[in-house]
């Protein structure tokens, strides 16, 4: 499922690719796309891209967005005039240069929007803050006298948005913690661990382009399989289920 390290990669190719682009339509069934307002929307231009936890926003000229999510596979590629159609091709927004914008989704829980206002979609969803920004102040005020699994509270949009199962994993590695501690059990110091953990490694993911293949030796993210061992100390991986979704773990490294 695309997280925010994904969705951010996605934001920033856009920003390569579609700025100022002028839409003459878009395309696509229900349910990935709202059909009652994006037919309308020919003739408007790209002007910029924003992000929101697993969101993303395609800000247009006079105003209002496009807004994304990507479900469990979604992915979006610019495609030349004369160039086919990718597989799973869901959605296309067509431009007046003849590219146009795929919107690829194997397992079709993509969606694709149109909001007038994406703060107020935010706050109408009740998102938390955006995990990329969230300060330790604030996130210090979001674990005050919660008794929530850890893992269950980093996978709350409503607390913050943008983390899911893949990279809930990583952080908890980082900090040291396992993924069923309560967070009313988890000491001050361990808490400023996890709170440093989460902007480090999703700011890392984005770097790399939320490309696996070049995530740090240290990370257990490659290692999320039952017959792996931790990259620090060589124990074999476990896993527990967490909201009926596997997280793994070290036992040794992880306390």
């Amino acid at each position: 499922m695309p997280e925010l390290p994904e969705v951010e990669t996605i934001r920033r190719y856009l920003n390569r690719t579609v700025l100022e682009q002028t839409i003459t339509g878009i395309s696509g069934s229900a349910p990935t796309i709202d059909q009652e307002h994006l037919p309308l929307l020919a003739g408007s231009v790209i002007r910029t891209t924003a992000r929101h936890g697993k969101y993303l926003f395609v800000d247009l000229d006079p105003g209002s967005s496009l807004v994304f999510h990507f479900g469990m596979t979604g992915d979006l590629l610019l495609v030349a005039g004369d160039d086919p159609d990718p597989p799973y091709t869901r959605a296309v927004v067509s431009f007046a240069d003849g590219s146009r914008l795929a919107f690829t989704d194997s397992r079709r829980f993509g969606r694709l929007g149109w909001v007038p206002d994406r703060e107020a979609f935010v706050g109408e969803r009740r998102l938390g803050p955006d995990a990329l920004t969230v300060s330790r102040e604030r996130f210090r005020s979001l674990v005050e006298g919660s008794h929530q699994r850890v893992k269950m509270f980093l996978l709350d949009q409503h607390r913050i948005a943008g983390i899911g199962n893949i990279y809930a994993d990583e952080v908890l590695f980082q900090a040291g913690i396992r993924p069923l501690s309560s967070l009313h059990d988890i000491d001050s110091p361990r808490l400023s661990l996890l709170a440093a953990a989460i902007p480090h490694v999703l700011r890392t993911a984005v770097d790399l382009a939320a490309d696996f293949d070049y995530y740090p030796d240290t990370w257990i993210i490659p290692r999320r399989s039952p017959d792996e061992r931790c990259p620090c100390c060589g124990d074999p991986v476990s896993r527990v289920m967490v909201a009926g979704r596997y997280a793994y773990f070290c036992p040794f490294c992880q306390e």
